[in-house]
């Protein structure tokens, strides 16, 4: 079949389960897989607009100015440790690794200054994207990147904020009332760039289950997620969330608030035939292809027929997109990842 729309077209029209031309397809890397995959190109520049005269990708990612460009493209310029515009310190020496944050004790609140949404250039990468056309053409995204639960984690500690969730309502209430604020201020000024689509990333599951109960989280992120959410979705814009591990006890509620393609759907950590089952008619999927052991461990002709079957699992409705669950890192076989994109091509014409 001849494609007849734009990627930015085929990918919104699948996030909204509108009819398609075929199936989108994304391949995203972690910044070391990137830097692999490039480099067996001849390319040294780490950039996912490098990709693009190889793989046919639907969507780029405006990712904010500063410590989070600098961790995706490895801009280490020499340091072991990138502090973010939040205060939180992550090691280079691995794929966006958080070391710690500043509000170790909550006496820290009080002199913590929360950054600024609207500071200056730190949506330049953003605007170079539009400015370049490449909104025209692909699905350009706000980045939320460690949205609620994992920004507040970030700057409390993984440990501290768990416990805060039990037993310190008040103070995490106002903590994650202004990660929220700043979040709605963010995906406002992105839709005012002219972005085409919002992403927020927050990972709220282990590989058996969540991290936290399912109501503690419709209590504590829903409501906050959904304000973020919102002002995508009251732009007429499509809304993707990201969270890595098993959160089908949330799926529900993230298609209530008005999340129209969820990610990565990792095979390991979710029934993907009861997923399909339940929810393959009200929201789009964008992943499902095994990186944690397929791509990494499998043959060219196990990932070609697991790419088959997802499709056909995940697609039945067209609203799939062909994609790795997750990031391939640089374990991955470059014979490995050539399978993937020629089993995706094959398999991609919507029924």
């Amino acid at each position: 079949m001849t494609a007849s729309l734009s990627p930015r077209e085929r990918f919104t029209r699948c996030a909204f389960g509108q009819d398609l031309d075929m199936l989108p397809v994304q391949c995203d890397f972690t910044a070391r897989g990137l830097r692999r995959f490039l480099a067996n190109k001849g390319i040294e520049r780490i950039s996912d607009l490098e990709l693009l005269p190889f793989i046919d990708n639907h969507v780029l990612y405006g990712y904010m100015n500063g410590a989070v460009l600098r961790l995706k493209t490895m801009d280490y310029r020499g340091e072991k440790i990138i502090r973010d515009e939040w205060g939180c310190n992550w090691d280079c020496s691995q794929d966006l690794f958080y070391m710690d944050g500043p509000i170790k004790d909550w006496d820290d609140l009080e002199q913590y200054r929360f950054p600024d949404p609207e500071e200056a250039g730190y949506l330049d990468y953003t605007v170079w994207l539009i400015n370049n056309g490449y909104a025209r053409k692909y699905i350009v995204t706000g980045y939320h990147f460690c949205t609620l639960f994992e920004r507040a984690y970030i700057l409390r500690g993984f440990e501290n904020f768990l416990t805060d969730l039990m037993d310190e309502e008040e103070k995490t209430s106002f903590l994650l009332d202004k990660i929220t604020d700043f979040q709605v201020a963010l995906a406002k000024r992105y839709i005012k760039l002219g972005v085409n689509c919002g992403r927020t990333v927050d990972d709220y599951g282990m590989q058996t289950a969540m991290l936290m109960s399912p109501e503690i989280w419709r209590k504590t992120f829903k409501p906050r997620l959904a304000k973020i959410v919102s002002v995508y979705r009251n732009a007429g814009l499509p809304m993707i969330h990201h969270s890595c591990g098993n959160i089908t006890e949330i799926a529900g509620d993230l298609i209530e608030i008005g999340v129209n393609v969820i990610n990565p759907v990792q095979p390991k950590a979710m029934n993907l035939e009861s997923l399909a089952q339940k929810y393959g008619d009200k929201i789009s999927f964008f992943g499902g292809i095994c990186n944690q052991e397929l791509l990494p461990l499998g043959t060219p002709e196990e990932i070609n027929f697991t790419v088959g079957e997802t499709v056909k699992l995940l697609g039945k409705y067209s609203r799939y997109i062909i994609a790795p669950s997750n990031g391939i890192g640089a374990d991955v076989p470059q014979e490995n990842i050539d399978a993937f994109l020629k089993a995706a091509q094959k398999y991609r014409l919507a029924e």
